[in-house]
C-alpha cells in the first residue's frame, strides 16, 4: 500500500471498534506484565544460583587453603622425623661398633680397664665422642 492509499482509509468510531481496540490494548498490557514478571523471576533465580555457587566456590577455596597449610605443616614434621630417624640409625650403627662404644665409655663415663691409669693434663680437653 502506498502512503496515499492509507490516508483514504478511515477508522470506524463505534462501540465495537473501541471495544476491540481497548481489548487489544489490554491484552498488550497484560502480555507486557507477564513478560516483565518472567524476566524478573528469571533474573532472580539466576542471581540466587550465582550467589549459591559463588559461596560454594569461596568456601571450597578456603577449605583447600586450610588443607594445603596442614599438608605443608605435616611435610615439615615428616622431614624433621626423617632427619631424627637418620640420626638415630647412625647412632645405633655406632653403638654396635665396639671401638666407638669403648671411646664413648672412656670419654663420657671415665671408664678404665683394670690396671689402667688415666692421666689428666691441663691442656688436654677431652673431646666428646658423641659430637661427631
Amino acid at each position: 500500500m502506498t502512503n496515499g492509499a492509507r490516508n483514504k482509509i478511515k477508522q470506524l468510531d463505534n462501540d465495537y471498534s473501541r471495544q476491540v481496540a481497548s481489548n487489544q490494548h489490554g491484552y498488550q498490557q497484560r502480555r507486557l506484565q507477564v513478560r516483565r514478571r518472567r524476566f524478573i523471576t528469571i533474573v532472580a533465580v539466576f542471581g540466587a544460583l550465582l550467589l549459591f555457587f559463588g559461596f560454594q566456590l569461596i568456601n571450597t577455596r578456603a577449605s583447600l587453603q586450610g588443607v594445603n597449610r596442614q599438608v605443608a605443616t605435616s611435610q615439615v614434621k615428616l622431614d624433621q622425623a626423617r632427619t631424627q630417624h637418620t640420626k638415630l640409625d647412625t647412632q645405633i650403627k655406632q653403638l654396635n661398633n665396639k671401638d666407638y662404644l669403648q671411646k664413648l665409655l672412656r670419654s663420657k663415663y671415665d671408664y678404665t680397664k683394670t690396671g689402667e691409669t688415666v692421666y689428666s693434663l691441663p691442656n688436654d680437653n677431652a673431646s666428646d665422642v658423641t659430637a661427631n
